[in-house]
């Protein structure tokens, strides 16, 4: 997560010193060699207070907080390096790295955490799905995927009133699913917080082992995509659309079933194919 996302979200109250810290370090523009003593120098305030900061917005220490702001300066990147310098535009290469991610879904997500996540969202009323416009395509899937066990799909807005309009109904009885690959969206720490405190659960889908977000989510599900780290593809995340889909109707088939076969009657109804929803 950005070292910005973490000071929006942590809702931590600061002293003069703290503040004059964090103006320091997001106006430092090579936060890859920042030491915790000048950093306090140039604030104006001890080396401690630098350390403490880290701690209190929920990192280890400085070399943590340092690893975050280097997330809101990248380094830039020329167009060979955004489209897989290193691998080409081999389709073989492509597939091979590919699998390679989605062979090791798993070990990011076993399986008993990917079943405790189906039954949270097999226990809701209604679920609210947040992304950023990148990750709409995964969004969208993992709609249609849930919309084809019968479960009620509220796909919010980026921002604004549109947004609000539509999480406004939000009740314990609902589940916010949200997106927050590469970078967390600007709204979702509010949305989270909302989220607990009207008494429902949040679940989180990011590709950042180590990710740090506040305030947390009830359920993080955390996978890494590809090995080049400037050019992801979004097949890891709508592979886990699918597996939440498949373990949410395992968890009671003759239900999900009969949806199936409701959604197949109803499509011939009105005139559509004879589908099978599941696939």
């Amino acid at each position: 997560m950005s070292f910005r996302t973490v000071v929006v979200s942590s809702g931590k109250s600061l002293s003069a010193s703290e503040k004059r810290v964090i103006a320091v370090l997001l106006g430092e523009p090579e936060p890859s060699s920042l030491r915790a003593a000048p950093v306090a120098a140039r604030a104006q305030t001890h080396e401690s207070t630098v350390v403490r900061l880290a701690q209190k917005l929920g990192y280890s220490g400085f070399p943590d907080l340092r690893a975050d702001l280097e997330r809101d300066n990248p380094e830039p990147a020329t167009a060979s390096a955004l489209m897989r310098s290193d691998t080409g535009h081999e389709l073989a290469v492509f597939a091979r790295d590919e699998a390679r991610a989605l062979d090791r879904l798993s070990s990011f997500i076993p399986q008993e955490q990917l079943v405790d996540v189906a039954t949270s969202i097999h226990r809701s009323r209604v679920v609210y799905l947040f992304s950023k416009a990148d990750e709409r395509p995964a969004l969208d899937m993992l709609a249609r995927r849930l919309r084809r066990l019968g479960l009620v799909v509220v796909e919010l807005g980026l921002g604004g009133k549109d947004l609000a309009e539509r999480f406004v109904s939000f009740t314990e009885d609902s589940i916010l699913i949200a997106f927050a690959l590469r970078e967390a969206p600007s709204q979702l720490p509010a949305l989270v917080r909302e989220a607990e405190r009207r008494g429902g659960t949040s679940i989180l889908i990011s590709d950042a082992p180590g990710y740090h977000f506040r305030p947390a989510p009830t359920h993080l599900l955390v996978a890494q995509r590809g090995d080049d780290s400037e050019y992801n593809t979004l097949i890891i995340p709508i592979a886990i659309a699918y597996a939440l889909q498949l373990a949410i109707f395992h968890l009671d088939p003759d239900r999900y079933g009969a949806v199936r076969d409701d959604i197949n009657d109803v499509s011939r109804l009105v005139g559509g194919t004879d589908e099978i929803p599941l696939r």
